[in-house]
């Protein structure tokens, strides 16, 4: 079964699935849609997705996936390392766990035991907690640790997000991807409250370090589809990596970018260079999965950062305002 580009045969050769939500719709779906995968019953999915000395780099190579219940903390306020973009009112919500693509700078390598992922069945309990919220003008990133367009065709928690946010005109939502699967949306009406965002990085940074991710042309080919339906589209360029010849690379990326995409039609971009806490990036070192975990980083804050930080993005800024409006540009900096 094809869930999005480049993602390896032997996804979710087993599913796990808690027996209290054996009998829940979208479990039972999720089920037939893998009738060839093996089903095992487990009482909660901490026994599986937090058991100690999992080995996350043979995981990745052949992810399965956990179908739980979520009981309680269903929203949680934004994150320091993430754009609110003006929001008071910013939060995140995780009804997936865990991500299969496998982007070697990520802070989820070090952020979960296993590399499989967890899906919360129970997707009518997150929307309820967000009710209360929307008194005032809310953001909610629906993909901070995960990516749901990737796995929108067997999951829908895109859809089903928006479709929540239908009547709802104080709920603003992000939808953050590295997919090129805008094709599972084109049937889903256009919310103006709705912001697709896309991040993109040059072939050779993909090649590098965004393991399993599809390529620079089909995400590209993606974005200007969602552009011309008239979706609200982020283009995000961020981390921008430090590697052999990186400003060239940048330069042919941005380029690239407005050949194909007209920026008076883009809602916004941001920019910003690698940054990881610096716990994340001992675990990331731990795993010994990148040489992005050994660069020798400036730390504030308990944040890694590149040490010529303000040179990149300044580099970037350069680029970027021959094509478009600055004012559309949100820079993330760490000094």
């Amino acid at each position: 079964m094809s869930i999005s580009h480049n993602l390896d045969h032997k996804l979710f050769s087993h599913l796990y699935v808690e027996e209290q939500v054996l009998d829940h719709p979208q479990s039972l779906k999720i089920i037939e849609k893998f009738s060839s995968s093996k089903v095992i019953v487990i009482k909660h999915y901490k026994d599986v997705f937090n058991r100690v000395n999992q080995d996350f780099n043979a995981q990745s190579e052949s992810k399965n996936l956990i179908l739980a219940k979520k009981e309680r903390g269903f929203i949680h306020k934004g994150s320091y390392f993430s754009d609110g973009f003006d929001h008071d009112n910013f939060y995140y919500t995780s009804s997936l766990l865990g991500c299969l693509y496998d982007c070697e700078y990520c802070y989820l390598q070090g952020l979960y035991q296993s590399a499989n992922s967890v899906l919360f069945v129970n997707i009518e309990d997150f929307f309820e907690e967000v009710k209360p919220l929307l008194d005032k003008k809310t953001l909610i990133a629906i993909s901070y640790d995960t990516d749901t367009l990737a796995l929108e065709s067997l999951l829908g928690l895109s859809k089903k997000w928006i479709e929540f946010a239908k009547d709802k005109p104080n709920l603003n939502l992000e939808i953050r991807t590295k997919s090129a699967n805008f094709k599972a949306l084109k049937d889903v009406e256009i919310n103006k409250n709705v912001v697709l965002a896309w991040s993109i990085s040059p072939q050779r940074i993909i090649d590098l370090y965004e393991n399993k991710t599809p390529s620079l042309k089909q995400r590209l080919k993606a974005i200007k589809s969602a552009v011309e339906a008239g979706w609200r589209v982020r283009v995000s360029i961020d981390p921008v990596i430090i590697t052999e010849d990186y400003e060239n690379l940048y330069k042919e990326l941005v380029k690239e970018l407005f050949d194909n995409i007209d920026s008076d039609k883009l809602y916004s971009m941001t920019i910003g260079s690698f940054r990881m806490s610096k716990d994340h990036l001992k675990t990331l070192k731990k795993l010994q999965r990148s040489d992005l975990a050994f660069y020798d980083y400036e730390f504030e804050d308990n944040v890694a950062f590149y040490k010529n930080e303000k040179d990149i993005l300044d580099f970037m800024s350069k680029e970027l305002e021959q094509f478009i409006d600055m004012k559309k540009v949100r820079v993330w900096q760490q000094q």
